[in-house]
């Protein structure tokens, strides 16, 4: 169907509703995943979105619109279904917002406006259309499309329904095997040889084995029917009428009770789904699954798949589009720490590129007023090119919200300004290994209470000092123009140095347990002892750095940052 002819929701600008001032929701023409802390007013959005449409008449042709869905439902939500509207806080006045369409049925783009109003026979106020520019004639009345709105209503288990009875849709048993089939791809279960429909407070339809019934399904199985039933609910409004201008899916938390390969699964059911059935779907989730699975679909077709995330860290609510699960993570998990009865502040993420990159810094870097705001995640190690990817690609999290340490080794220009290089032209396995190499025997280091003698040391070292060529007997060894010279020599060489360095040395049981153990026997510490200089340079360069990054990355007044000098 040619695009021009299908309805699409383009955008809703709230201007004030309830937490939501000035905001703007742009949406995909496939899949709008909305997301956020909760309060962030994210139902609110499907609300708005639900209520603007009908499907009772072709104005253009005249024509009323009799069509219903599988559940024998019209294609529309009413007020209760996605507002709970409030007499005493929701007035005459206190909703303005506009929305934005493309009309399949005039070919045109639209707007208009909803406003919320009190009348004196109604209990409740009334969220009403006004200034349709795509009606001619009566301006206040909402645009024609199919929707279905599926509400957390939905989740209630089957026992706790009201009014529940079985009952027969012949569509789906005309089409049993397809819906079968597209249960299996999204549950991946291939016992399910059954559909059983229901209908009461909550109509559903549950796929089940002959060794068990609907009753039995999960919550999880239950969800999975119902948004597959509505799938079905627009194929067939699709067939059966001639004017189908495509329709708009809403589901409030997509993934709930779903686990996370079918939560993958459901992402590109929907897609594909959409693109057959000329659907658009707008739905909440908090899944990092999905959330990841729509945000790497925006980067390649940004029109089909959009990520919306709502957040209040930054005061009020605001949008913020195509954020990834690591950006969301962040702000999710942000924490602030009382620093004095004045002053808070954001703990920092701070990301190594290995775990030895980590020991060096905590042995450098140990001052607490520093620490208190350093959240370490020692856990997440990823290579230089790879945060330099993240930065380049302008994540936040990674480009301004975050530092990121790097061993002394790497290049790194004037580009990545939340990047730090550790104190040394050598990772710090080989910087350690070079140290305590020429840590003479009589050194009282080597009389650490783990007994980790220089004896021990060399005999762990023994197939890097083979591989080099290091003369044992050496009295300093240049480990740097070593490797040069290892690296220069025109021989073929079938081991990487880096590996070798872990494996043999600086992942070998004793040297954990020392460096794990007494701070004074930590050899990272000693070299830091000794190197006082290089190390408080580092420390200047990082408190800069966070300083920057407080202030930048999180929008602090540079004047509350004195307290970390």
């Amino acid at each position: 169907m040619s695009k021009a002819n299908v309805t699409k929701i383009k955008k809703i600008k709230v201007n004030t509703f309830r937490g939501l001032s000035d905001i703007t929701i742009n949406f995909g023409d496939r899949i709008t995943l909305i997301c956020g802390k909760n309060g962030t007013s994210k139902s609110t959005i499907l609300g708005i979105a639900a209520q603007v449409f009908s499907f009772r008449k072709d104005y253009e042709l005249d024509k009323e619109i009799n069509f219903k869905t599988l559940t024998d439902d019209r294609f529309e939500s009413t007020v209760s279904d996605h507002f709970r509207l409030s007499k005493a806080f929701d007035k005459s006045g206190s909703m303005d917002t506009d929305i934005f369409i493309h009309d399949g049925y005039t070919k045109k783009e639209a707007d208009f406006s909803l406003r919320l109003y009190e009348y004196a026979d109604r209990r409740l106020p009334r969220p009403i259309v006004r200034g349709n520019s795509s009606a001619s004639g009566n301006t206040s009345r909402n645009a024609t499309h199919p929707v279905i709105f599926l509400s957390l209503n939905r989740l209630t288990p089957i026992s706790f329904r009201t009014k529940y009875s079985e009952h027969s849709i012949q569509f789906l048993q005309d089409n049993e095997e397809d819906f079968l089939s597209l249960n299996h791809e999204l549950l991946g279960k291939f016992t399910a040889s059954k559909i059983t429909t229901t209908t009461g407070s909550i109509k559903s339809a549950a796929a089940h084995g002959e060794n068990y019934d609907q009753n039995s399904v999960s919550a999880g199985e239950d969800n999975a029917g119902q948004i597959l039933q509505a799938l079905y609910s627009f194929k067939k409004l699709k067939q059966d009428y001639s004017d189908y201008k495509g329709g708009l899916l809403l589901i409030d938390e997509a993934d709930a009770g779903l686990f996370p390969a079918a939560q993958s699964e459901l992402i590109k059911i929907l897609n594909r789904e959409c693109k057959t059935l000329d659907l658009q779907v707008i739905m909440t989730s908090h899944s990092p699954i999905m959330i990841e699975q729509i945000h790497s679909s925006s980067k390649v077709n940004s029109r089909d798949n959009k990520v919306i995330y709502l957040t209040d860290t930054f005061g009020s609510i605001t949008s913020l589009e195509d954020y990834s699960w690591p950006e969301i993570y962040a702000d999710l998990n942000e924490q602030t720490v009382k620093y004095s009865d004045e002053i808070s502040l954001p703990l920092i993420n701070t990301y190594f590129e290995d775990k030895e990159t980590y020991d060096f810094f905590n042995a450098i870097v140990r001052d607490r007023k520093i620490r208190k705001v350093t959240n370490c995640l020692e856990e997440v190690s990823l290579g230089c090119d790879e945060y330099k990817k993240l930065i380049d690609r302008k994540v936040p999290e990674f480009s301004i919200r975050s530092l990121i340490v790097v061993d002394g080794d790497v290049d790194v220009d004037k580009r990545y300004r939340s990047i730090i290089c550790l104190p040394s032209v050598l990772p710090p396995e080989q910087l350690i290994f070079e140290f305590l190499f020429n840590l003479p025997a009589t050194h009282i280091f080597w009389r650490n209470s783990l007994r980790y003698s220089r004896t021990v040391f060399m005999r762990s070292a023994n197939k890097i000092i083979n591989e080099l060529s290091i003369n044992r007997s050496t009295a300093t060894l240049d480990l740097q123009a070593t490797i040069e010279a290892y690296r220069n020599n025109g021989q073929p060489k079938s081991i990487k140095l880096r590996r070798l360095f872990k494996d043999e040395f600086a992942h070998s049981p004793d040297f954990l347990k020392l460096v794990k153990g007494k701070v004074s026997e930590n050899p990272y510490r000693l070299w830091v002892k000794e190197n006082s200089q290089a190390c408080e340079a580092f420390k200047n360069l990082f408190i800069s750095k966070l300083k920057q990054t407080l202030t930048l990355g999180h929008g602090l007044d540079s004047a509350r940052l004195s307290i970390l000098e």
